[in-house]
């Protein structure tokens, strides 16, 4: 009977090792968002009465498996002029196509991303104040179009990421405020 016990427990100890995330504290999803500074909390940019260059992010946050490479096109629209890279994570070994056409980049093999990562800082020019907003969408050469991870487990499968947020301009993306106080609200009962 002990014995029986012994290698029941033996059976949990190795299951519960086995399905163990690599990399805990990270979502089971990966994300990627536009950001307009380089600590990933600014969706926002406002056209300040004349044209102006300002800086922008592209983000990644890693799933529990990791983040090795990634499939993606950026969408601009038209009150946009340029879309420049100042700078790319030095990590990126391996980059594939444009970020307006259709990108595939890869992080260096031994370069697992485990962290929010920024793999582009970019610039462009707001022209006018059109509301609008400047989006991660499918590559177009991925069949069918996607945007798309690559793990860092063995044989690096691929996973589908989330848009966390788009660089809006102009407007707020749609998140409004609302005009009632929570004293207020709490004297409604």
């Amino acid at each position: 009977m002990k014995r029986m016990v012994l290698v029941a427990m033996g059976l949990l100890l190795l299951a519960g090792s086995a399905f163990a995330q690599p990399f805990p504290g990270l979502p089971d999803t990966a994300y990627v968002g536009l950001f307009a500074d380089v600590d990933h909390t600014v969706r926002t940019v406002t056209y300040g009465g004349a044209p102006a260059s300002f800086h922008w992010y592209l983000y990644w946050l890693p799933s529990t498996r990791g983040l090795l490479a990634a499939e993606f096109k950026i969408s601009v629209p038209s009150n946009i002029a340029g879309v420049t890279v100042v700078a790319k994570d030095p990590a990126i070994t391996v980059e594939l196509g444009t970020l307006t056409a259709g990108i595939s980049i890869a992080f260096h093999e031994d370069s697992c991303q485990t962290a929010w990562v920024w793999s582009h800082h970019l610039t462009s020019f707001l022209l006018n104040a059109t509301q609008s907003q400047i989006e991660i969408v499918e590559h177009p050469g991925v069949i069918p179009p996607a945007y798309q991870v690559a793990t860092c487990e063995l044989g690096y499968p691929i996973e589908p990421v989330k848009r966390l947020t788009h660089l809006y301009l102009n407007w707020d993306g749609g998140l409004g405020v609302q005009s009632k106080s929570w004293g207020a609200i709490k004297s409604l009962f």
